[in-house]
């Protein structure tokens, strides 16, 4: 068992789930920073919402885009088996 990044794609109608990414190598602090997520979890195992601009910084340090406007896009940590 790991814990990785994984990155879920929703519907924006009917919130269901289209997609869901696991990001194996994956810098916790930067994501931390660009979704703005609070203190009260350090490791980062809630979901935050991907906006156009994490997105942005997103791509610029990982080199993917995720379809924001078509999706609601989420990450957060969980624990992979």
């Amino acid at each position: 068992m790991q814990v990785s990044l994984v990155l879920e794609l929703y519907e924006k109608q009917g919130k269901v789930l289209k997609n869901s990414l696991h990001v194996e190598l994956s810098d916790l602090e930067f994501f931390k920073r660009v979704l703005s997520v609070p203190d009260h979890d350090p490791l980062m195992f809630g979901s935050y919402k991907i906006d156009t601009i994490s997105n942005s910084e997103i791509f610029e340090k990982y080199g993917f885009m995720l379809d924001v406007g078509r999706y609601d896009c989420y990450a957060g940590y969980r624990k992979i088996l």
